[in-house]
């Protein structure tokens, strides 16, 4: 194992955080916001420094490299429509565990005195998630432009907005963003660049990326649908 390495991408991580917690510490300072406990500010720091190394270098050493050869073995499967079908799980089970999405499924909840349950806005995020998933692996298998996924994504987006209530539409978008986190992007990315790799005539550089946006868009849709059918 290489010490120097692990010391310098532990040093990044220290260059990219330390910077926020400052920032928002000096504006607790400005603000005379009384400063509860300096030892647990400070063990607080250093547990997610450690938090965000480890999770990164877990991240770089099994999700990435596994999302990678599962899409690398998907040809392997006897027909298209199944890989599409195990992509759909993949994608709603992976949106399950994003804890962001989490978050702001409870707030919602919370903030709604209960009218907005977050066991709704998480099923419904995860099946547009799902969704989305499924029409970027679509997109992969079949070599197709983006367009024509996007594009009528976005109309069927402006549309449903139009019927929608003011309320819903922030917290569709709040709800997609959510699972834009560090288990699906790493997952689905690595699936749809590992499938583009290997498919004869498929330029991974042009299909590969863009279904994170996919299922992005897709989550909305749905949490968008859910709250006018009231489910």
């Amino acid at each position: 194992m290489d010490f120097k390495l692990i010391l310098k991408e532990f040093w990044d991580v220290v260059k990219s955080t330390a910077p926020l917690v400052l920032v928002l510490f000096t504006m607790k300072l400005l603000l005379k916001s009384p400063v509860d406990s300096a030892r647990q500010f400070v063990v607080g720091f250093i547990f997610v420094l450690l938090g965000l190394f480890v999770f990164q270098k877990g991240i770089d050493m099994c999700l990435v490299p596994l999302g990678n050869d599962v899409g690398r073995a998907f040809p392997n499967l006897p027909s298209r429509g199944l890989i599409i079908l195990v992509c759909l799980a993949i994608g709603f089970a992976s949106t399950l565990v994003e804890p962001a999405l989490r978050v702001v499924a409870a707030q919602a909840e919370e903030v709604s005195a209960g009218a907005l349950r977050s066991n709704t806005l998480v099923y419904s995020t995860a099946f547009g998630c799902a969704v989305g998933m499924g029409l970027g692996i679509t997109k992969v298998l079949y070599n197709l432009p983006s367009a024509y996924f996007y594009i009528p994504l976005l109309v069927v987006l402006l549309v449903i907005s139009f019927f929608a209530e003011d309320l819903i539409i922030g917290l569709a978008w709040d709800c997609a963003s959510a699972t834009t986190g560090p288990v699906n992007i790493p997952i689905n990315s690595a699936i749809a660049i590992g499938l583009a790799a290997v498919l004869p005539g498929v330029d991974p550089m042009r299909v590969g990326f863009g279904l994170v946006g996919l299922t992005c868009l897709g989550a909305a849709v749905s949490v968008l649908i859910a709250s006018m059918i009231r489910i």
